[in-house]
């Protein structure tokens, strides 16, 4: 069942929705580091704003049949903007053709790092070809004061090709290496958690690997804009935690 966010003039006050809140556990599923099953990474620092324009990058997804999470580097700047991002299959970039949408998830705009960093994003996507071509994709959003920048290379990769594209259909054109990496797995440390369908929590870890902030992300039924956008903060005594905030 999908949790959703209550929302004024849709949300009905029925046995379904209200008995959910008196419910204390709901199905889910843990999503952990897991194994590195591609990556295009470096010491480049070029920010490449998707305010601009959208971009894609080709990986090959190796020794998996999941994407459980990809991890971009990412920042904010301003209020950011919410990151819609999606896994291809079939794409073409340089022939206009976008291919089939395998997922499509919404981080909200509130839980980018600012300043930059490589930021876990849950994907949850299974049933794919070991060995396969698949295609990393962010859609355009924002405006050039709040805005997010995805970190890049001054050059290209030719094993991860780039390309970005203005409109929302048409040719892309080739751009520079972009920094994310791809995981899949049960190993590690827990990142995500999905409640229901829909209802995610995600876990960001300082270089210790103590959990520094929890993040709660509940959209409305109609959408992903609005609805519950919570963030801790953990506070530690003696090396425990003790509260968040």
């Amino acid at each position: 069942m999908a949790i959703n966010a209550f929302k004024n003039g849709l949300t009905v006050l029925d046995e379904n929705n209200l008995n959910q809140l008196l419910t204390g556990v709901q199905p889910f599923r843990l999503f952990y580091d897991g194994t590195q099953r591609a990556a295009s990474a470096g010491t480049g620092v070029v920010e490449n704003s998707i305010a601009e324009y959208s971009y894609c990058v080709r990986f090959t997804l190796t020794n998996s049949m999941e994407i459980d999470r990809v991890e971009l580097e990412v920042d904010r700047d301003g209020q950011g903007a919410d990151l819609v991002v999606q896994i291809r299959s079939g794409m073409n970039p340089t022939g206009g053709i976008d291919g089939t949408i395998l997922k499509q998830v919404v981080v909200p705009k509130e839980f980018i790092p600012d300043p930059r960093d490589y930021f876990s994003v849950l994907i949850g996507l299974s049933g794919l070809t070991s060995g396969g071509q698949y295609w990393l994709v962010v859609q355009r959003t924002g405006d050039s004061t709040h805005k997010v920048d995805w970190i890049g290379e001054t050059s290209q990769d030719e094993n991860y090709p780039a390309y970005r594209r203005y409109g929302d259909s048409g040719n892309w054109s080739t751009t520079n290496a972009l920094h994310f990496k791809v995981f899949s797995g049960v190993s590690g440390l827990p990142r995500h958690v999905i409640e229901g369908q829909n209802a995610v929590t995600s876990i960001y870890y300082a270089g210790d690997g103590i959990p520094l902030k929890i993040y709660q992300y509940i959209p409305p039924a109609d959408g992903p804009q609005g609805g519950i956008r919570d963030m801790v903060t953990m506070t530690y005594q003696g090396g425990l935690p003790v509260k968040g905030e």
